[in-house]
């Protein structure tokens, strides 16, 4: 591995005490400058103006994993809710189902989720029930198309996580938390067929969870169980470590009106009573200050006749 750089910077500048249970998802909104996330077992969805920290609550009708924005919609959200895909309207709780996948359910749902360069939503399932003896998990990787409908891209996955892209879009990455490896591919506008994933990177002191690339095609992994965020350079090399104060960080976005602010959720799911008064700080958004930036997160781009159907045309 190479030596960590001393080039990338990061100041913590505010700790929003949400006390989320599993905060996830978190995307950043510059057409409003909102930081949206979701609180996946508490069933709520966030939004919070910044630098206000005006924060709005919205209940989901399922767990949420992970969900994308719009194009040209700030109304609507594109979600992965346990059971399927769905556009959602948070303001109203107005949701349209899109696909169902018959492998959901029984101890499967849908996790960590992001919207391609190309405008295509993408989200993975994980198991959560213990598995028996010697069964393989089959937890997936989903491309929802332009009509909302989902194909598999990826199988065999116990926790998917970790989805993002190149800035250039030309590669695909992906982790399974529950094998501690960071995978990668190459990406066209395509995307089609199964993806051959070869190794990026491995963790060996906490699980990758969510990530995201900055501008310069770095890649940032939350690490569960580590305590801190780890930047891995496009050749897979641990070029910066990011201490949390908070053993379960889970997920993170660049935002602010530069593009430099790194948001972190984290979740106190899990933890013993003594856990938490160690780390009282589990289940906070973290934000810092970087010297690196990172572009806004891609919108979904949906076909109008799908769009009529699920009576949100304008």
């Amino acid at each position: 591995m190479a030596e960590k750089s001393t080039m990338i910077t990061a100041r913590l500048v505010e700790t929003i005490e949400v006390a989320n249970v599993l905060g996830e998802g978190v995307l950043w909104r510059a057409s409003d400058e909102t930081l949206w996330w979701t609180d996946i077992q508490a069933r709520r969805l966030y939004r919070m103006g910044w630098p206000n920290k005006d924060i709005s609550i919205f209940e989901t009708p399922e767990r949420l994993g992970s969900f994308g924005f719009v194009a040209a919609r700030d109304d609507l959200l594109i979600a992965a809710f346990e059971s399927g895909f769905a556009l959602f309207h948070p303001e109203s709780a107005a949701i349209h189902w899109l696909a169902r996948p018959p492998e959901l359910g029984d101890g499967v749902r849908l996790n960590d989720g992001r919207v391609d360069p190309f405008g295509r939503f993408w989200a993975g399932s994980m198991v959560e029930r213990t598995l028996a003896d010697n069964e393989k998990p089959d937890g997936r990787l989903y491309m929802l198309d332009e009509n909302g409908r989902a194909h598999a891209r990826a199988s065999g996955v116990h926790i998917a996580n970790g989805l993002c892209w190149s800035p250039a879009g030309d590669r695909i990455y992906f982790s399974d938390s529950m094998r501690n490896k960071i995978q990668s591919a190459p990406f066209d506008e395509a995307g089609a067929g199964d993806i051959a994933f070869t190794p990026f990177a491995r963790t060996e002191d906490g699980s990758p969870d969510g990530a995201v690339t900055d501008r310069d095609g770095r890649y940032w992994s939350a690490l569960w169980g580590g305590a801190r965020v780890a930047c891995f350079s496009p050749a897979g090399d641990e070029v910066f470590s990011l201490p949390i104060d908070a053993p379960q960080p889970t997920c993170l976005a660049f935002g602010g009106a530069n593009g430099d602010l790194l948001f972190v959720t984290s979740a106190r799911d899990d933890m013993s009573e003594a856990a938490l008064a160690a780390s009282p700080n589990s289940g906070a958004v973290f934000v810092f200050e970087t010297n690196v930036s990172g572009a806004p997160p891609a919108r979904a781009r949906l076909s109008p006749a799908l769009m009529k159907a699920a009576g949100f045309a304008e």
